[in-house]
């Protein structure tokens, strides 16, 4: 079964095949906008693939970027360096899930 890569990089760069992406959109945008892509995120974190040719370090194949208001970071990773930002970002979750649980703190998710 094919992956579905995401349509667009929203730096406007080829060197890299965009593979998902969830980016901050403003309230105003019309449905067509939405579909076409004909806008700009307010921010968005996004990773993809860099193309082979377009490495600076051959194993450095997964790009991860994030940007908004206040920061704009893109960085090329090997699948180390990629599973350990992982790691780190699920044990910052997981930390703040334990002071919640343990201040009293119960979250309920909202329905949609």
């Amino acid at each position: 079964m094919p992956i579905m890569l995401y349509p667009k990089c929203w730096r406007g760069r080829n060197d890299c095949e965009p593979v998902h992406c969830i980016d901050g959109v403003s309230t105003d945008l019309t449905e067509e906008q939405m579909m076409t892509l004909d806008y700009t995120p307010d921010s968005f974190v996004c990773s993809g693939c860099v193309r082979t040719g377009d490495r600076v370090i051959p194993q450095d194949m997964y790009r991860l970027c994030f940007k908004n208001k206040v920061t704009d970071e893109m960085s090329d990773n090997d699948i180390q360096d990629l599973s350990s930002v992982i790691a780190v970002a699920a044990a910052a979750i997981n930390l703040d899930a334990v002071r919640k649980v343990n201040s009293g703190t119960l979250e309920i998710p909202a329905e949609n």
